[in-house]
């Protein structure tokens, strides 16, 4: 098994150990299975099974037209945010 040092800042290190404990793991373990997730370059298991397996009569174009149109009438969303429209220019100092 091969061993690597990195370097990291204490910011990172203090999220490591953060991540690290609420998973129950070590360090050096949580950081093998995040490089692992990040490298993975395999297709989840049954992804393939998918292939053909939606039925529409429709066709491409048909699915495709049906796609813009619901495009064309985007649906309502809560506003989130309800100050005037200055308070991003507020002197904070």
């Amino acid at each position: 098994m091969t061993q690597l040092a990195i370097y990291i800042d204490a910011r990172i290190a203090e999220r490591l150990d953060l991540a690290a404990k609420a998973a129950g793991k070590s360090k050096s373990k949580w950081v093998v299975e995040a490089i692992k997730r990040s490298l993975n370059d395999e297709w989840p298991e049954g992804f393939f099974d998918l292939a053909g397996s939606w039925r529409d009569d429709s066709g491409p174009a048909g699915i495709m037209a049906r796609i813009r149109k619901g495009m064309e009438a985007p649906e309502l969303r809560e506003d989130l945010f309800h100050g005037p429209p200055d308070c991003f220019n507020r002197d904070i100092s």
